[in-house]
């Protein structure tokens, strides 16, 4: 991607103002991790929106504010009882990123690897965006289609994300392959679980990297609800929706060792969402 001109700027209405005056030639930067891998027929306009007020977490009864200028490290770092996403943001390429890179950038830009989207799928929770269209959506409306997230991201900036806090009965699990440290995902699976009363009552199960974009596994979650969380479910799992997919294999791997890998990290994700449901959030 060729960066024509470059602006600063400090505040929401300002970076609004922008986009409406450049269109689409306008290109909002933060950490600036992805350009190297945006294609672009057109030279662009980057404006720099990190001095805006969009950084820091919070919790707000079993809910998280997370301001989209929220870099990775921070997630990394910070610790409170129902706070998961730290497990997430350690794995995600090496401290270098972690350093500079955003959990906005991670939603805006989605690439194969990318691991947040992914772990917010099953999470859950909203997306909270101002600029010339203001909008709060949920995060399984916008990561639904790839269209779905273009149309949401174009012309508005996000302002925080929310997800819920895993209190007591919930469970969250994210797995991550990769050939070494720090490189692109191989497959990446997540899985949140609920009980009540002793039977699952909400499942979310999402994968990622061995498809362009990510996706809920809804007959995997449909087949979880209602049952006892019992190891034995692992192994009556069918994955039928997995097997219509059209896959894209990369280093080498073939569409059966894909699906292959994606089945062992769903099953590992759910396992571990199940087992810290049942113990309450750790």
């Amino acid at each position: 991607m060729r960066v024509k001109d470059f602006i600063f700027a400090s505040k929401i209405s300002e970076v609004a103002s922008l986009m409406r005056e450049i269109g689409d030639s306008a290109f909002l930067m933060a950490g600036g991790t992805s350009t190297y891998f945006i294609a672009s027929k057109t030279s662009k306009v980057a404006i720099d929106i990190t001095k805006l007020p969009l950084k820091g977490i919070s919790r707000v009864n079993d809910n998280y504010k997370i301001g989209a200028l929220t870099t990775i490290n921070e997630l990394q770092k910070f610790k409170d009882e129902g706070w998961v996403l730290d497990r997430v943001a350690r794995i995600i390429a090496n401290q270098q990123i972690r350093n500079i890179s955003t959990i906005g950038g991670n939603l805006a830009r989605v690439f194969y690897w990318s691991d947040m989207p992914v772990a917010l799928l099953a999470l859950g929770g909203s997306l909270k965006f101002s600029g010339i269209a203001s909008r709060h959506v949920k995060i399984a409306e916008v990561f639904s289609k790839p269209h779905s997230h273009k149309d949401v991201f174009t012309a508005s900036i996000l302002d925080y994300i929310e997800i819920p806090a895993a209190t007591k009965g919930m469970g969250f699990s994210y797995q991550k392959e990769t050939r070494t440290y720090g490189a692109f995902s191989s497959a990446t699976a997540a899985a949140f679980i609920k009980i009540e009363e002793g039977v699952i009552s909400e499942a979310r199960v999402a994968i990622g990297s061995v498809l362009p974009f990510p996706v809920r596994l809804t007959d995997v979650e449909d087949f979880l609800v209602g049952k006892r969380p019992e190891c034995k479910l692992l192994g009556e799992i069918h994955f039928d929706k997995l097997a219509k997919m059209k896959l894209m294999p990369r280093e080498f791997m073939t569409d059966e060792f894909c699906i292959h890998l994606i089945k062992i990290k769903a099953k590992d994700a759910i396992c571990e969402a199940m087992k810290e449901a049942m113990g309450g959030c750790k």
